[in-house]
């Protein structure tokens, strides 16, 4: 059989796993902790195949020039771990994160993140925000919480008075210290996005707000005084300013009043440590963000077919490349078999959720098998045979992108949902994979004993000189 058939068979067989793990996804319907545990499972006989049948194989190539190949390799590594990187950032933003629960989840930290730096930005022009500590305003930022207020609409009143600090996010608010609006002695203000009001009601004795009212669509952002004072509690600089600011005739602050360089200070420091701030997002989060993507149609469907390829076609090509002659290394196909299983499994049920048909599904799935066993063809066409230096760089590319699938999208949902699970079943993976290589280098070891195997003397009789 040509040796490129082969190579497309052996693709296809690799990528098996794919449509059956999502059949046993779509049937079995499996728990969080079990799918987690085959990820890390799968992830580790990756890892394993990895190195043993890829970067090994590679460096082999410079047995007299053990540097070069490793230059060769790592450029190619490099360039691919960021080309993954590169292709699967624009992906997610066309809808492609949809693929999987962590890299959902992963889009849902970046976003959080954004809107907790923007959210800093409000809050470094308020003078009493900025007497807080910066290692303390993630507990500020857990606490806010979003208002909607159409124009018109009443935020505050006398009977009611503030006891909250507002931050604008977007449209106008009027408020009135003094007296009621309209009266002759009010002291209307005008307040419009980036700007803040009712500080002073997060103190004791500070609730001089005596009326706001939305003059537009207004959406703003509220720290309750109930949050505030556990925080104020617990920092005594905190506590003296509020003390401080409780003596003085309130006043609105704007951010021209406030020193540009401390604002710029505090604002720096509070950004390194909102990271504990972001906190894995629940499941319920993971599937209301999944369901509110379901309007993009068919472009979203494209996205996440194109992301689920992005993530086979590295494996694919390494492959064709790594076959010798008309064999392919066992540990390389068995680890590669063993970490599609639960990375199909779990993709098909985050699609299903999203209200994905069984059967575009499982097509899509089917496809992807599909073009790994070309992949493979191609690979062996066009890598096995290449000079040294371009095999070692393409199996280097491979090789990174792979191994940023692995970072990126299997592990992370692992430990998310297995817990400590994991690293266990990472180790068993890995040596999963380790016995299937055993199993090929016995196999291998066996052949050579086989002297008056026909197989053997046709192998010996070819590499024989001629002549």
């Amino acid at each position: 059989m040509d040796n490129v058939m082969v190579a497309f068979l052996f693709g296809g067989l690799s990528a098996l796993s794919l449509p059956l793990g999502a059949a046993l996804g779509l049937w079995l319907r499996p728990g969080l902790r079990f799918t987690a545990a085959v990820m890390a499972f799968g992830a580790g006989a990756l890892l394993c195949a990895l190195a043993i049948e890829i970067v090994v194989p590679s460096l082999e190539h410079f047995p007299d020039q053990p540097i070069t190949g490793f230059v060769w390799l790592a450029s190619g590594a490099l360039f691919g771990c960021l080309l993954f990187i590169g292709l699967d950032q624009l992906l997610s933003r066309m809808g492609g994160y949809l693929r999987k629960a962590s890299t959902i989840a992963a889009k849902l930290k970046r976003s959080k993140k954004q809107h907790y730096r923007k959210m800093l930005e409000h809050l470094s022009v308020v003078d009493l925000m900025l007497a807080l500590p910066p290692e303390q305003i993630r507990r500020v930022l857990t606490d806010i919480e979003k208002r909607v207020f159409q124009a018109g609409e009443i935020i505050s009143h006398e009977a009611d008075p503030i006891d909250a600090l507002y931050l604008v996010e977007s449209g106008q608010v009027m408020v009135y210290q003094n007296g009621k609006e309209g009266s002759a002695d009010s002291n209307g203000t005008l307040l419009g996005a980036g700007e803040a009001f009712g500080e002073t009601a997060l103190m004791q004795s500070g609730r001089s707000i005596r009326r706001a009212v939305a003059v537009a669509d207004t959406v703003l952002w509220e720290v309750h005084k109930d949050d505030f004072e556990e925080i104020a509690e617990a920092s005594p600089e905190l506590s003296q300013r509020l003390r401080l600011l409780a003596a003085e005739p309130h006043r609105h602050l704007a951010a021209a009043e406030i020193s540009t360089q401390q604002t710029e200070h505090w604002l720096q420091a509070a950004k390194r440590n909102i990271d504990a701030a972001v906190s894995n997002p629940t499941e319920t989060e993971v599937i209301q963000a999944a369901n509110a993507q379901r309007r993009g149609g068919s472009n979203v469907a494209l996205a996440i077919w194109l992301g689920i390829a992005l993530d086979g076609i590295p494996e694919s090509l390494i492959i064709g490349s790594t076959m010798e002659g008309a064999t392919v290394s066992l540990a390389l196909i068995g680890g590669l078999f063993l970490a599609n299983v639960p990375e199909s499994m779990s993709s098909a049920v985050v699609m299903k959720g999203q209200g994905g048909k069984t059967w575009s599904i499982m097509l899509m799935w089917t496809a992807l098998m599909v073009m790994t066993a070309v992949g493979a063809a191609v690979g062996h066409m066009f890598i096995a045979e290449a000079p040294r230096e371009l095999q070692a760089l393409l199996e280097g590319m491979a090789a990174g992108a792979m191994l940023a699938m692995v970072a990126q999208t299997m592990l992370p949902e692992a430990y998310a949902h297995g817990g400590w699970l994991t690293g266990l079943m990472t180790v068993c993976g890995f040596l999963a994979a380790i016995f299937m290589g055993t199993l090929d280098q016995e196999k291998r070891e066996l052949s050579h004993t086989l002297g008056d195997h026909p197989v053997a003397i046709i192998e010996i009789h070819r590499r024989l000189p001629t002549g």
